[in-house]
């Protein structure tokens, strides 16, 4: 550390059991990222969060640290931080404070919920919580404008991403292979989002949503296959179709549900529908509590509308309405169903005009 650099350590592969604590010496101040994966650490004590506050890059991975202090936010000039092969079993709230943080990753650990307060981190583009234990994923990540990659592969229990983080303005990839997905999302950030790994191994799905059938496998079969489909949440709704025998899962949200060839295709515009499009995206989270309204309403302005119409150009939001349709594109052999929802009849039918030539329509009723 010479004529001011600043300086990278490695310490890494030493089989250390605490952080040396030569770390604090006079020329602790040169230095902006350390490396200490591999060793056999147990926590980050309270002289290390104090005295080395001005790091930039922290590698702790394949440790032994099971919890991290709350005064983690000390270290407000993080940018990278690595906890991956560690035993956490979950995250300090103060992990929001740091503001300057980029990447977080926490593969390969035993994390059963990430805090809420990560939506303050309005820097991260990479978020990494593969091998956890999560179950679900907090809609507060939608916060996180800069979010560029989300991986949350091969964490069995996870049932569902927020359709609001893949509307993210500058998301890019998207991977949550070997989960337990019931439901993928209707709208996504078409503009930048070019990576989406979300059909390996996911029992639980039932068809796909036009807005993703583009990055699924044209030879994926997960769909038909002869498995054992793991029981139903309670949070989503249920539809027989009649080319697959297995009911197909759709967001609760959608409490009124027609096919365009039914009498009541032509839906009403709810009142409920028209404030919600009204309010959505132009009130602040954080200011909804100051609201005297009924929590229903509140989590629907928070989660925002389940999709958009997808006759072009009309793009009207749906929050609790919406006309089905199930199709099976004509280039596939196999039973691979596409969902698509539209606002009315009229939308609906002018899809098909123009989409009849690639697509078959399969008929669904919603069971007793």
């Amino acid at each position: 550390m010479e004529g001011g650099f600043k300086s990278i350590m490695h310490l890494s592969y030493r089989n250390f059991r605490s952080i040396p604590e030569e770390l604090c010496g006079s020329e602790r101040h040169n230095i902006e990222e350390i490396y200490l994966k591999e060793n056999l650490i147990h926590r980050l004590p309270d002289w290390f969060l104090v005295r080395m506050g001005h790091l930039r890059f922290l590698c702790l991975a394949g440790n032994m640290i099971s919890s991290l202090p709350d005064a983690i936010d000390r270290m407000v000039c993080l940018e990278t931080l690595d906890l991956s092969e560690n035993a956490l079993h979950g995250l300090p709230s103060t992990v929001g404070r740091l503001r300057r943080l980029t990447k977080l990753l926490l593969n390969g650990n035993s994390i059963e919920r990430l805090p809420l307060e990560l939506g303050q981190l309005q820097q991260l583009e990479v978020l990494e919580v593969r091998k956890n234990r999560l179950t679900t994923i907090p809609i507060q990540l939608a916060q996180c404008i800069a979010l560029e990659d989300l991986q949350v592969d091969d964490n069995p229990g996870l049932w569902s991403i927020p359709t609001r983080l893949f509307a993210l303005p500058a998301l890019n990839y998207v991977s949550a292979e070997r989960c337990n997905l019931f439901q993928l999302p209707y709208t996504i950030n078409a503009t930048t989002l070019c990576f989406v790994l979300l059909f390996s191994h996911q029992q639980s799905l039932t068809h796909c949503p036009l807005a993703l059938e583009r990055f699924a496998q044209p030879d994926y079969e997960s769909m038909e296959q002869k498995v054992k489909r793991i029981r139903n949440p309670p949070c989503y709704r249920q539809i027989r179709c009649h080319a697959v025998p297995y009911l197909l899962n759709l967001p609760s949200a959608l409490v009124h549900l027609c096919d365009r060839h039914s009498s009541a295709g032509i839906l009403p515009d709810f009142l409920f529908d028209t404030a919600l499009r009204a309010c959505c995206g132009r009130l602040r989270w954080d200011s909804l509590d100051e609201l005297d309204m009924p929590r229903y309403c509140k989590d629907r302005l928070i989660n925002g509308p389940v999709a958009s119409c997808s006759s072009v150009p009309c793009g009207k939001e749906i929050f609790t309405t919406a006309v089905l349709a199930l199709v099976k594109s004509k280039e596939y052999a196999h039973n691979f169903i596409v969902s698509v929802l539209f606002c009315s009849k009229l939308c609906a039918d002018r899809w098909f005009q123009y989409n009849c030539d690639a697509y078959d329509e399969l008929s669904w009723e919603i069971p007793n």
